[in-house]
């Protein structure tokens, strides 16, 4: 799996609006600014991520982007298919049709393994296990995610 830049995008803009949860909501301006990321752009990540319900929106001059729930009830699996539909390692593990070889294949039982315990291992990660984890480290770029300028 070849994480896109749908999903880079995506994980960072989610990971600010998560760092100030329980506050006012984390205009798009904002997030654009210190993520470096076009507003443009930003516009179609997030709305895709409140297509999924996992974050909300408000609108006015105090308006911005908010999580739907808490971030520890949000892991990267759930972010990851919301921005990407095609998450396995190859095509055949959820279309073996596509394939004529599919139901011989000798590797496809490994692809089909090696696509489940990257869904576990995503799905063992919350957004506020990232934020701990950012906060408990001494690298700026990361705690600029969660306390942008």
């Amino acid at each position: 799996m070849k994480v896109n830049t749908k999903v880079r995008y995506g994980l960072r803009a989610i990971l600010q609006i998560a760092g100030g949860y329980g506050g006012e909501p984390v205009p798009i301006s904002a997030i654009s600014d210190s993520q470096e990321i076009s507003g443009k752009y930003l516009e179609q990540v997030v709305g895709t991520l409140r297509k999924a319900d996992l974050i909300t929106s408000r609108k006015g001059v105090r308006g911005g982007y908010s999580l739907c729930r808490d971030p520890k009830d949000i892991n990267l699996w759930e972010i990851i298919t919301a921005l990407d539909s095609h998450t396995t390692l190859v095509d055949c593990v959820l279309e073996p049709e596509v394939c004529d070889r599919s139901n011989d294949c000798l590797t496809r039982s490994i692809w089909t393994l090696l696509s489940a315990r990257m869904k576990e291992f995503w799905s063992s990660f919350t957004l506020a296990d990232l934020i701990r984890t950012m906060n408990e480290t001494d690298n700026s770029a990361l705690k600029q995610l969660v306390e942008p300028d």
